[in-house]
């Protein structure tokens, strides 16, 4: 039997604003019934709350009204969680515990040392454990609420992102994108312009006095900033294992799911503000497609297939691409964009036994 997913469409039928998106929103959380869900229980809601000059995340307005549902619904508690730098800097995008109507609380504690450690079994390469952040290891109910955008990686980011690179350790990151390959830097292409340098997320990029690019291992997640950012293209991921890295992922929201009863999960995507790149890239860039929605149901496996299905080709708004990027001829956008098959993911979710792919949209009026 296919999974129910709930769908709150953006665009309204007509002007009235009982129609909007905004109205839509408390009318797709009374029907998700969350009662069942959290009630009594210490509830977790994960979210990417970006960072740097990014800001195309999820609305605080959304974030509310899901925490005001939520304490409606009868939990006990109920934070908002996500990596401790994104805590930290959560208010330039509007988030605090003011606007949100509960604390902002970092996963792993304010120095990513606060976690449990968890076997992948069996392992899975060079990944052989993750670091699960000790808050989400102590919740009892948990709202994977995810902002949809295309990865330079994976191909995308929706509800297994959030919880496999969001609920876990700076190094479980780093182990989870060394599944794709090494760095490799071209000496004669490189004209030492240190955007690469300028522009690491974890300052793990050096020149040495000779001009020979040096790599701290220990600090680079291997997110690929510096490959795709390098104007001359002297740097590259080796290997190329981007199935890898998705499998990875897969696992590593199987494992994290592991820690919760299915009936006390809920996931929800939010298609709006589209873009190329994941907000962790900590900047904004144009929307590739027209906001889509709001998807809701209790089936990872199903709401990535229909969130993937629900972004298409033919609406691409023109001049939404860096002026880099071109369109390969085929398969899904994302794919057309970063060359990499974002349905990977949902194929190695599904062999997890973490959902099905079929689904039903019920449409929120």
């Amino acid at each position: 039997m296919a999974a129910e997913l709930l769908f709150a469409r953006y665009a309204p039928k007509n002007l009235e604003p009982k129609n909007s998106i905004g109205a839509k929103w408390p009318r797709l959380l009374d029907r998700l019934n969350l009662r069942p869900v959290v009630e009594g229980r210490r509830t977790a809601i994960k979210m990417h709350l970006g960072g740097g000059s990014g800001f195309t995340t999820i609305h605080p307005f959304f974030a509310r009204g899901l925490v005001a549902k939520v304490r409606e619904a009868g939990a006990k508690s109920v934070f908002v969680a996500d990596s401790p730098s994104a805590v930290a800097h959560a208010a330039e995008r509007g988030y605090t515990a003011e606007t949100l109507g509960c604390p902002l609380v970092s996963i792993s504690g304010a120095t990513d040392g606060y976690f449990q450690t968890r076997p992948i079994v069996p392992p899975f390469k060079t990944l052989t454990e993750i670091q699960v952040g000790g808050e989400i290891a102590a919740a009892e109910a948990l709202v994977d609420f995810s902002h949809v955008k295309g990865h330079g990686a994976c191909g995308f980011g929706g509800a297994s992102k959030n919880l496999s690179m969001g609920c876990v350790t700076q190094r479980t990151r780093g182990a989870l994108h060394q599944l794709e390959g090494g760095l490799a830097w071209d000496r004669e292409k490189c004209s030492h312009c240190k955007v690469c340098q300028e522009n690491c997320p974890n300052g793990a990029i050096r020149f040495n006095e000779q001009g020979e690019i040096s790599i701290f291992y220990h600090d680079c997640k291997f997110c690929g900033h510096c490959a795709l950012i390098c104007p001359e293209q002297a740097l590259t991921m080796e290997g190329g294992r981007y199935r890898d890295f998705q499998r990875g992922m897969a696992l590593a929201t199987q494992t994290i799911l592991s820690g919760f009863d299915p009936a006390n999960v809920v996931f929800i995507n939010v298609l709006t503000s589209i873009t190329i790149l994941c907000d962790c890239w900590g900047m904004t860039t144009p929307n590739l497609v027209p906001d889509i929605g709001i998807l809701a149901g209790r089936d990872i496996v199903a709401i990535e297939q229909a969130t993937l299905d629900l972004i298409r080709t033919e609406d691409l708004i023109p001049g939404s691409l860096p002026p880099a990027y071109a369109l390969g001829a085929a398969g899904h956008l994302f794919e057309r964009i970063h060359r990499k098959d974002p349905y990977a993911v949902i194929e190695f979710l599904a062999e997890t036994g973490l959902g099905q792919r079929a689904y039903t949209l019920a449409e929120v009026d």
